[in-house]
C-alpha cells in the first residue's frame, strides 16, 4: 500500500470506530447516501467527491464534454489528476525504475512531472503560447493542468461553435 492508501484505510476504521452494532434490531439493507436508501453509484460519487477533500471544482463536463476521441479525454483525465507514468511518479512507485527522475526527456532540464511535461516545458510552453495567440490573449501559466482545466477561458468568443473548438484544441494540446 502507498502512503496515500495507509491514510485512506486508517481513515475507513476511524469512521468504523463510531459504528454501533445492536443485537436487538433486525438487520436490514439501506443506504444513507439516498432518499431511497437504495445504493446508487451517483450518490456515492457525491459523497466520495464531498467528503475525500477533493476539489469540487474540477470541470469534468470540460474534459468529458469535448468533441475529441474517447482516447484523448482519458488521456487528459489521467494527466490532469497526476496518474501518468513520468519520471517523478515512476521514482515514488518504483525508485528503480526511473532512470533519471530530475531531468525532463523532452528539454533535459528540470524534473518530469505531469505539469512540466504538459504545461512548463519549454516545448510545450511554446505550443500553449501560440494557442493563446491565436485567441488573442495574453497568458501566464498556471501552476497545473488541474488550474488550467478549472480557468475559465472564453477561448476564441463565447458562441457555442467557439467554445466547442477552444475545448478541442486546448484538450488536443495536451
Amino acid at each position: 500500500m502507498s502512503d496515500s492508501e495507509i491514510e485512506d484505510l486508517e481513515g475507513l476504521m476511524r469512521s468504523l470506530d463510531d459504528l454501533y452494532l445492536s443485537h436487538s434490531v433486525p438487520d436490514a439493507r439501506l443506504w444513507p447516501l439516498s432518499s431511497s436508501g437504495l445504493f446508487s453509484v451517483k450518490s456515492f460519487f457525491l459523497a466520495l467527491s464531498q467528503s475525500s477533500g477533493s476539489p469540487q471544482n474540477f470541470p469534468s463536463k470540460f474534459v468529458w464534454n469535448s468533441q475529441v476521441p474517447f482516447k484523448v479525454k482519458s488521456s487528459v483525465w489521467l494527466v490532469a489528476h497526476k496518474k501518468v507514468n513520468t519520471n517523478d511518479m515512476l521514482q515514488v512507485r518504483r525508485p528503480y525504475k526511473a532512470l533519471s527522475p530530475d531531468i525532463c526527456i523532452m528539454c533535459m532540464k528540470y524534473g518530469e512531472s505531469a505539469d512540466h511535461l504538459f504545461l512548463h516545458c519549454s516545448l510545450t510552453i511554446g505550443l500553449w503560447h501560440r494557442l493563446f495567440q491565436l485567441a488573442k490573449m495574453d497568458w501566464v501559466p498556471p501552476r497545473s493542468i488541474y488550474d488550467m482545466m478549472s480557468i475559465k477561458f472564453k477561448g476564441f468568443g463565447n458562441s457555442k461553435r467557439w467554445i466547442v473548438l477552444w475545448q478541442a484544441a486546448s484538450i488536443a494540446l495536451i
